[in-house]
């Protein structure tokens, strides 16, 4: 039994003073009014209208359901109303976590854009490359790079990203370009600690994994400060594409 429908055809019957009025001025069928009436009664176990042939009328249940139903169904029709205005126009607060140098290198326009066609919506971003609790710390929503490791969370894919190994040209001409992944380990590297096993550099190729033991004179935990020490001569960097892409297609930075 749908009870909001059964409750809207009841107080229908009683503001109209009979079935065949409120059948004319809702545009619903008589028979469809007097089946929900019917339902009400039976699952309330009471007479709610006297019928006769001339007149239909509350009882005094039916009087006392009335008075406290017509306005429980306006405040009902009130809470509709709102959603559909806050579905319409959203409006609070949305906390966001994400890494730092994607979000600083690619996220904010988004986060600029979404801010402009919503302007009653308080952004917070929380940028942190840790891992986050979305529920424990209250995030609607989190950007993360991975492997999605609590399959309860609905998640969707973005993008493809891939890592690099890449130098700048000075470094290269000067100590030499590898040509397999285990020279690496006679080169200078630059080593971001924010990848979990950050000793080590991983390597496929035709399906064949390599793990590579890393020794660095510089470790720090941000894409984009590996980069610029990458840039400056500093020695092999192994970053996200979307850090050091423009720098690979100006030159400023070559692949190994």
């Amino acid at each position: 039994m749908d009870k909001l429908a059964c409750m809207h055809a009841f107080i229908a019957v009683a503001d109209a003073g009979g079935f065949s009025r409120a059948a004319r001025q809702s545009g619903q069928s008589k028979a469809l009014l007097s089946k929900y009436v019917a339902q009400l009664e039976a699952s309330l176990d009471v007479r709610l209208f006297q019928r006769t042939t001339r007149q239909v009328s509350l009882t005094g249940v039916g009087q006392a359901y009335y008075e406290r139903c017509k306005p429980l169904l306006a405040e009902f029709t009130e809470l509709d109303e709102l959603i559909q205005d806050i579905h319409a126009s959203p409006t609070g607060e949305l906390r966001i976590s994400a890494p730092v140098s994607f979000s600083e290198l690619h996220l904010m326009q988004v986060v600029s854009d979404f801010g402009q066609r919503y302007p009653d919506i308080r952004v917070t971003m929380v940028l942190t490359d840790r891992q986050v609790d979305i529920v424990e710390e209250g995030f609607d929503l989190a950007l993360r790079i991975g492997v999605l490791a609590d399959s309860s969370l609905i998640a969707r894919h973005l993008c493809e990203i891939s890592t690099v190994a890449c130098a700048s040209p000075a470094y290269l001409e000067g100590h030499g370009e590898p040509v397999h992944p285990d020279e690496l380990k006679q080169h200078r590297c630059i080593v971001d600690t924010n990848y979990r096993d950050n000793r080590h550099w991983h390597f496929e190729r035709d399906g064949k994994r390599t793990e590579v033991a890393i020794q660095g004179q510089y470790r720090v935990n941000s894409a984009i400060a590996v980069r610029e020490l990458a840039l400056a001569g500093n020695g092999i960097a192994l970053c996200p594409d979307f850090v050091v892409g423009d720098a690979l297609s100006s030159g400023e930075l070559r692949p190994v």
